[in-house]
Formats: C-alpha cells, structure tokens, sequence
C-alpha cells in the first residue's frame, strides 16, 4: 500500500507539469501520471498503469475498482499534505532492453514537506510507456 501511495503521488507531480500532453517517454508519462493524481482525475492514472487482465475479470472493471480505491487513499493523503505545491524530475533511467524504466523525482507538498520518489514505468505490448504497478 505505501508503494501505491508513492506511485500515486508521483503521478500527481508528473501531471502537474505537462497536463494531457502526448509525450510517451518514461519521463513525460510519469508526469502525466502525477498530474492525474493532483487534478483527482484518478481513472486518468489508472489509464496510465500497466495493469494484465486476469482470467475471468474484466480490465475495465478492474481499472475502476482500482481508481476508486486510489481516490478514496490518496485524498487522505494530500488532504494531510496540502496537496502538491510542486515537484521536479531529478533522473530518468531506461534500462538497456528498452523495456522497463525509472523517474527519479522530487515532490514538494503544500505543508513543506518534501519526498523523493521513484516511479518504475515499462512498455506495454503496443510500446506505450505505463506505471509498473507490479504484479
């Protein structure tokens, strides 16, 4: 749960700056990812996460269940921290198979509070950069 709420605040900073821009470079969708959470538009998040279909469940249902439990977490949580005053990219790692890869960034919250995070991103079967959620 605490790596979800590192992703989910990550994807907050990384939207913050770019918004719905099409940029699908690991650095451009982890922005993107962390404007979703900052806007609340936590469907557009999931949206953004590789997520595998699971024998016998439906991906968009899983994809909303998902976005509702992110919403009812990460307000909690930016509510207590006044939400994302601001936040930077301090690194970008693709591994050398192309396939997976690593944001660095730096998050600065309403209260003051800062923290660093990694968001680990990899390429979905059509080449699309997406959060690794893991398994």
């Amino acid at each position: 749960m605490k790596r979800f709420f590192k992703l989910a605040a990550m994807a907050v900073v990384a939207l913050v700056a770019t918004s719905c821009g099409s940029d699908n470079s690991p650095k451009g969708v982890a922005e993107k990812a962390v404007a979703c959470i900052q806007e609340k538009n936590y469907e557009g998040y999931v949206d953004l996460m590789y997520i595998q279909e699971k024998e016998g469940e439906n991906i968009e249902e899983q994809k909303k269940a998902f976005a509702e439990m992110l919403k009812s977490k990460a307000d909690k949580q930016f509510e207590k921290r006044e939400g994302i005053k601001a936040y930077e990219v301090t690194g970008e790692t693709v591994d050398e198979d192309g396939q997976s890869a690593k944001v660095d960034m730096k998050i600065t919250y309403g209260n003051g509070e800062e923290e660093t995070q990694t968001l680990p991103l990899r390429k979905d079967d059509n080449g699309d950069w997406k959060l690794d959620a893991g398994k």
